[in-house]
């Protein structure tokens, strides 16, 4: 009988490295590594923000790029695709999503007032939720992730759109023939704030957005109390605050008054927030500039007003009409502030009219070369991710567009948006156009 368990014990430590290879189960048959490369020859790249590489030769492999030039070598077993007349540009970057993350409905009636905390352990105000992580609700959305790809998006910041401070997001691109291993850039990417209660509590206080700041003034304190050694119980909200204060810090001002408050906020507690506006900044611009924080702003300008029936013309302000009117001079202001932002779509109704709004931003003042930035580089920046994403550079994620033309001309059509490597049509460039104006006689 020993004998008997002796060699089974052998038997097993020869067994276990054999599985200790995948801890998961394939049912791929015969598992073989693709060592191609991908090039793309005789296109128009921009690298970068005001960069061109003209008759220009791009190389990928495993997702990333391998080099790019005018004298790129092509190596041997290669894939190669001819990109005549076509441009190449970055895939863009969306730093403000709750992609694939569904926020939680807001709580029924209750009978009675919840004055003091349902969680033992955390924070004594249950609005406070810098615990949570994305990645815990995270599921990958194909529908969401085909519209931000169609409207040039290859990588989005995603969080739980819930409470005062919600916990950390994740960096995800949206490679739909990938899994969440090979997705995910980054599980702790960033933290979000808002002045919005959380619809997991019922918790009455705070219930203003005066309750709301003093709040958050009065975490920081009690944050750096904690961190000193100075409380007895174990806090896990205080400490994941702690432990998260150096990674992006973004808070939704979603408006001027919004923004200058939290400006306010980051003088008093120390920390720089990147400021999620709400359009309408350039109405006290001096006072956005003086706040030194950066931006992200939404594109959702509102439509036009129908004022052709004089009655219901009457229940249309002034101040409205100014908005509409003035609204997509935003970015421009911003612009001309010389104040650093990005742009996002979250606000729209959906991604594929980001396009659109950016022209039209760009009718409005904004410069060509600034719209390209705030949508590649600079979130890439405000994510601690350049040369990473948001650019194509050697060792970076090949994240690109291929596109008909200059990427803000009213004609151009996105063709091809790669994410990781991966091609995904948007529109078919095989495909004849016959789009014109013709004259028919009969």
């Amino acid at each position: 009988m020993t004998k008997r368990l002796f060699l089974l014990g052998i038997l097993g430590f020869l067994v276990v490295p054999l599985f200790a290879q995948d801890y998961f189960p394939k049912n791929d048959g015969v598992i073989a590594k693709n060592t191609n490369y991908t090039v793309f020859k005789n296109a128009t790249i921009h690298p970068a923000p005001g960069e061109t590489i003209n008759n220009g030769t791009l190389v990928i492999q495993d997702g990333k790029v391998v080099s790019l030039g005018r004298s790129a070598t092509i190596p041997e077993n290669s894939v190669v695709v001819d990109l005549q007349g076509k441009h190449i540009y970055p895939s863009f970057v969306e730093v403000y999503s709750g992609f694939g993350i569904e926020a939680p409905k807001r709580e029924g009636f209750r009978r009675s007032a919840q004055y003091g905390p349902s969680r033992d352990g955390y924070y004594w105000n249950d609005h406070i939720r810098p615990e949570t992580n994305a990645l815990e609700d995270f599921k990958f959305d194909t529908k969401a992730a085909d519209d931000y790809i169609k409207a040039g998006f290859g990588v989005v910041n995603a969080h739980k759109e819930d409470a005062i401070a919600r916990g950390t997001s994740i960096l995800v691109t949206l490679n739909e023939e990938g899994d969440n291993a090979n997705r995910l850039l980054d599980t702790d990417a960033s933290t979000f704030f808002s002045f919005e209660r959380s619809n997991l509590s019922s918790q009455s206080y705070p219930s203003s957005i005066m309750g709301m700041t003093a709040l958050i003034r009065q975490l920081y304190v009690d944050a750096k109390w904690y961190a000193g050694g100075n409380v007895a119980t174990k806090d896990l909200s205080l400490e994941a605050l702690n432990k998260n204060k150096n990674l992006p810090q973004f808070f939704i001002g979603d408006g001027l008054y919004g923004d200058l408050r939290v400006g306010n906020l980051s003088n008093e507690t120390g920390v720089n927030w990147i400021i999620i506006g709400g359009g309408d900044e350039y109405q006290r611009i001096d006072e956005i500039k003086a706040t030194g924080a950066k931006f992200v702003l939404p594109l959702d300008f509102p439509d036009a007003y129908d004022v052709e029936d004089p009655y219901q013309a009457s229940f249309v302000s002034l101040g409205d009409m100014k908005y509409w009117n003035q609204a997509p001079t935003n970015p421009a202001k911003m612009q001309e502030a010389g104040i650093t932002f990005a742009l996002t779509s979250h606000n729209l109704k959906s991604p594929d009219k980001l396009m659109d709004a950016v022209k039209k931003a760009i009718q409005y003042g904004l410069d060509e070369k600034t719209a390209l930035e705030a949508l590649t580089t600079i979130p890439a920046e405000l994510l601690g991710k350049s040369g990473q994403i948001g650019t194509l550079k050697d060792g970076a994620w090949a994240n690109f567009l291929i596109t008909s033309g200059p990427i803000f001309e009213d004609k151009t059509m996105i063709y091809e948006n790669w994410v990781q490597g991966t091609k995904n049509v948007v529109n078919d460039y095989s495909v004849i156009d016959i789009d014109g104006t013709y004259a028919l006689n009969m």
